[in-house]
């Protein structure tokens, strides 16, 4: 069987690596990532506990016990608040208040309670697997799961467990058992507390990265100003949509939607007002849009909405709502839009489909703006630029 002790010091110095490795991923990642500060203070305060759970009988009790107790809840509700501030789910004052609460309760009872090991793992073995299953739940309720919160919530559940375990069965232990005792459950307890911490911190590096990785790729395929798709974006996914129209014999309809006067906006009001109108007409366009409806921004102030399963009159009726939707912000000067309409020939390629909404955005201009126009005959005059 393994030495006890030296289980609890290799936990501490896997602890302070882990600790190094996110210090120096906080400094080099966005701070558009949150949390990464409480994930490298937790596995340091797991260490800070290991240390003092290395010295027991040579420090007094009130530290290898009382501190190195509350140390280690300090180290589980840090890792805890860590991911609820990367999921952008803060905890609330009352569940922090709480925490501190526990905090202050495990230094409490583990100081006054010092010859009653049995009550002691019980109670630290609730509080700590508590706060485990808290934080379990936490990983494994967001929305959209990948193999880094499946990993985390999967590490955090087993080591909840195993110390719920524990807990359960300390009351029933020998009276002569102490924490470097050789036994079974010990053996286990340790183990787990010392691949718990160093595998919850290796499952925050993965989800910090793969973060990082989504917001990359939304910058390559959305426009950093609107949210809208960037017009690399808009043609990869129009490609897709209409290979899959043609394929499946559905309707593809697309709208080409240009502000009206929006050079205006900028001399008379400034670049950054005519930003903000842009990205409120964005807002506009998504609350009448409906998936699997995607906008792109072609140009300045020219936007692409690609409608999948959507006829010519279902085309217009958007394009309709679209025209008179209202401004989300009031206070920004009113602009409206001319809309172009055209939908999916067989022949048509992505490149010819948008440019016939075009030739519809051209008519809609000609009639005094403000208008939604159907594209003309596929063999009609080609569209000029406006």
């Amino acid at each position: 069987m393994l030495e006890l002790r030296t289980i609890s010091g290799v936990t501490g110095v896997m602890g302070c690596l882990m600790a190094l490795v996110m210090f120096f991923q906080r400094r080099s990642y966005p701070p558009t990532i949150h949390g990464l500060g409480h994930w490298t203070a937790a596995p340091l305060l797991a260490f800070a506990s290991a240390v003092l759970f290395t010295l027991r009988g040579v420090v007094p009790a009130l530290l290898s016990a009382g501190l190195a107790n509350a140390l280690l809840f300090a180290a589980a509700a840090t890792f805890l608040a860590g991911s609820c501030r990367f999921f952008g789910q803060p905890l609330p004052a009352r569940a922090t208040a709480l925490l501190w609460l526990a905090g202050a309760a495990t230094l409490v009872f583990m100081s006054l309670f010092s010859g009653h090991y049995g009550w002691r793992v019980l109670f630290m073995g609730l509080l700590l697997s508590g706060v485990g299953a808290w934080h379990a739940a936490v990983v494994w309720r967001q929305p959209v799961h990948s193999f880094a919160t499946r990993f985390t919530g999967t590490v955090l559940a087993i080591s909840s467990t195993i110390t719920l375990a524990r807990a359960v069965s300390a009351p029933f232990a020998p009276p002569q058992e102490g924490l470097f005792t050789p036994a079974p459950m010990q053996m286990m307890y340790l183990l787990g507390l010392a691949f718990g911490t160093l595998l919850t911190s290796i499952g925050t590096v993965l989800m910090a990265a793969e973060h990082l990785r989504r917001e990359l790729e939304r910058l390559i395929t959305h426009d950093s100003l609107t949210g809208a798709l960037t017009r690399r974006a808009l043609f990869t996914t129009g490609e897709a949509e209409l290979a899959r129209a043609r394929r499946q014999g559905r309707p593809l309809a697309v709208l080409m939607l240009d502000l009206d006067h929006f050079k205006q906006i900028n001399d008379a009001h400034g670049h950054r007002v005519g930003d903000r109108v842009l990205v409120d007409f964005v807002a506009r366009a998504h609350a009448v849009l409906r998936r699997p409806a995607v906008l792109g921004r072609y140009g300045g102030e020219e936007f692409v909405a690609l409608l999948p399963d959507t006829d010519m009159g279902q085309a217009l009726a958007v394009a309709e709502r679209l025209r008179t939707s209202a401004c989300v912000d009031a206070h920004l000067p009113p602009c409206s839009v001319s809309i172009g309409v055209a939908t999916a020939l067989p022949q048509d390629t992505l490149d010819a489909l948008i440019n016939r909404a075009d030739a519809g955005l051209y008519e809609a201009k000609a009639q005094g703006r403000n208008r939604v126009a159907q594209a003309p005959a596929a063999d009609g005059p080609p569209p000029r630029r406006h």
